[in-house]
């Protein structure tokens, strides 16, 4: 899998664009919803901000988390139940979606 980070965009669930760092794994799986943000366009997501994210769960029974970059993003809206990560072993591992988590937005 890939390494580093990369700068995408983030769509909050009221339609506004931020950016974002990201694992470029995450970048690359597309059920993840996330694209690569041009330069100088949007702002980051502040601090605040508890992106939105999926709950699963490992074939070892470990509990894990990924973000999603919009909510039509498949791995959001069910359309796919699983997604991959690499693991601390460098291998390639399967988590299985058991919940979502809104995004928390900053309080006024």
């Amino acid at each position: 899998m890939p390494r580093g980070l990369v700068r995408c965009t983030y769509v909050t669930d009221l339609g506004l664009s931020y950016w974002l760092w990201v694992d470029r794994d995450s970048q690359l799986d597309a059920n993840r919803g996330f694209a690569v943000a041009p330069v100088g366009t949007l702002a980051p997501l502040g601090r605040q901000w508890l992106p939105r994210r999926v709950v699963g769960v490992d074939a070892e029974g470990h509990t894990r988390y990924t973000r999603v970059g919009n909510t039509s993003a498949l791995l959001w809206t069910g359309g796919v139940t699983s997604w991959t990560y690499e693991g601390s072993d460098g291998l390639p591992h399967t988590a299985t979606v058991v919940g979502r988590q809104e995004e928390r937005a900053p309080r006024n």
